[in-house]
């Protein structure tokens, strides 16, 4: 089993003390010095700096000097390579490591990035994680990027508001990006630098309060959320609403069940081109349901009727069970 790099570090230290301690011993003895001066004979020899020795040496002492400075250096040589090794290998996996991450952030298309890896960042990181979308994070404070580090997320290290980060980033490939930034102001100015490099990336922000809701829209932001208006909702209609509320929860948190929420975007070629929702037969082929369409003009259609028409540019809202979903966006885009 190999050793690790810093008990040898260890053990070279401990060699060393143990040599001082012997030369030490040893002159007292063979030449009669006192303890500093036998010390003093100790550390210059092992040091090689070359010093005059303190006393003349007999030849019992000459050769005790010999035996010294052969076992002295070569544990001090052991040990000082091995620090540097330490020094030089974490430093290369450091930088290997960063070099590494930043071609496969460069490599990225139509991916997502995620600003800020506070209370808000961490679940959405998590959870394009889990559901397998590539993505990456822009944090700046170094504890947050370590605890990146060990959940083995890409990440870029810099001021998200800075455009050459943004850059780095991939900020012209993305097709998202989450505005997550602690201040409302960091999030306006974000939302400004994001859509002047990328016009088409959509950017949804978060906003504590209502005046920057309205502002960051008024900017660019495609969708503006409140954490303490929707926990307040939330609150109420755990009060008044609470079977509501847990069928929101089973439909929109993978841990529950494997049932899953999706917007889709029927595209030319679509097998569903021109078909009714129960031409579709959306209920016997994947065992999922049509919530709502929102037609290419804008207009939203709850609970869609069975003879309601589905056409090329619509967004089908549908609810089903993760694996069936999974063909019935592929059958939807179409070729």
């Amino acid at each position: 089993m190999k050793m690790p790099a810093y008990v040898r570090v260890v053990r070279g230290v401990v060699l060393l003390l143990v040599w001082m301690v012997v030369g030490t011993a040893g002159y007292s003895l063979i030449e009669g010095w006192s303890i500093l001066d036998a010390l003093y004979m100790t550390v210059i020899t092992i040091s090689t700096v070359g010093f005059m020795e303190v006393n003349p040496l007999t030849d019992a002492g000459r050769l005790f000097t010999i035996f010294l400075v052969v076992a002295g250096i070569g544990t001090a040589l052991y040990t000082i390579t091995r620090i540097g090794q330490i020094l030089l290998e974490g430093e290369l996996v450091e930088i290997m490591g960063r070099r590494r991450m930043q071609k496969e952030i460069a490599r990225l298309r139509e991916h997502m990035i995620v600003c800020g890896f506070g209370r808000v960042g961490q679940p959405v990181a998590v959870d394009l994680h889990g559901r397998g979308m590539p993505f990456c994070l822009i944090e700046g404070e170094p504890a947050l990027l370590d605890e990146i580090g060990d959940a083995g997320f890409m990440a870029v290290s810099g001021d998200a508001t800075d455009a050459d980060i943004l850059r780095e980033a991939g900020i012209e490939h993305a097709t998202t990006l989450f505005a997550l930034l602690a201040t409302d102001a960091d999030n306006l100015y974000l939302t400004m630098a994001a859509k002047e490099l990328n016009p088409k990336v959509k950017v949804i922000a978060r906003a504590l309060d209502e005046k920057a809701e309205v502002r960051l829209k008024r900017i660019g932001a495609d969708k503006v959320v409140s954490p303490y208006k929707i926990a307040g909702t939330r609150m109420l209609q755990a009060a008044l609403k609470p079977t509501v509320l847990e069928f929101l929860e089973l439909a929109t948190h993978r841990e529950y069940l494997p049932l899953s929420m999706e917007e889709i975007r029927v595209r030319d070629g679509s097998m569903i081109d021109g078909k009714t929702v129960v031409e579709s037969a959306f209920k016997s082929r994947y065992d999922a349901i049509i919530v709502a369409i929102k037609q290419s003009g804008g207009e939203m259609v709850f609970n869609p009727k069975p003879d309601e028409l589905i056409h090329q540019g619509d967004i089908l809202v549908t609810i089903g069970k993760e694996g069936d979903l999974k063909q019935l966006v592929q059958d939807c885009r179409g070729q």
